[in-house]
C-alpha cells in the first residue's frame, strides 16, 4: 500500500499514513483527515471505494466533525484527557481521534478491517501524537 498520489501530500501527512499502516497493515480500510469545514482522503483501499462509490461521504464526515464539541466535554467533563472514538461495525472497526495545538485542530478517521483479537487502539493513539509532535498540525489539514 502506498499514499495516493493523487491527493496533495505533505511530509505530515505522509508521516500519518506512514504510522496508520505500520498499525494495520493489509487490514487498512481508509484514512481521512478533516477540520470544520472539509475533509481529505488520504488512503482508500480499491475495495472500499467501491463501497463508497454511492455514500454521502460528506455527511458522513459532518457527523464526525461533532467530535470537536464531544472532546471538548469529555475533557471538561472528566479528570483524564479524551483520546480517541470507536465504532465497531460487523466488518471493521473505526477510530477517530483529534490533534490540536495553537488555535489549529485536525481530526483524524481511519477503519481496519476486523481481526481476532482486535487492536490496541491506544497504541496507535500513542503513535499517532509521538508522531504528529514533529510536524505542524497546518500540513495534516485537508486540502
Amino acid at each position: 500500500m502506498e499514499l495516493d498520489g493523487t491527493r496533495q501530500s505533505t511530509p505530515g501527512k505522509e508521516a500519518l499514513y506512514a504510522v496508520v499502516e505500520e498499525f494495520g497493515g493489509d487490514a487498512l480500510r481508509d484514512l481521512w483527515v478533516f477540520d470544520g469545514d472539509t475533509q481529505e482522503p488520504l488512503f482508500v483501499r480499491e475495495d472500499v471505494a467501491d463501497e463508497l462509490a454511492d455514500a454521502d461521504v460528506e455527511r458522513y464526515i459532518d457527523n464526525e466533525r461533532y467530535g470537536f464539541v464531544t472532546r471538548e466535554t469529555y475533557d471538561n467533563l472528566h479528570y483524564a484527557e479524551f483520546y480517541y472514538t470507536l465504532r465497531g461495525f460487523d466488518t471493521f472497526e473505526q477510530y477517530r481521534t483529534f490533534a490540536s495545538r495553537d488555535g489549529e485542530r485536525v481530526g483524524v478517521l481511519c477503519s481496519f478491517d476486523r481481526r481476532e483479537g482486535g487492536y490496541d487502539f491506544a497504541d496507535l493513539t500513542e503513535c499517532v501524537s509521538d508522531e504528529l509532535a514533529d510536524y505542524p498540525l497546518s500540513e495534516l489539514l485537508p486540502a
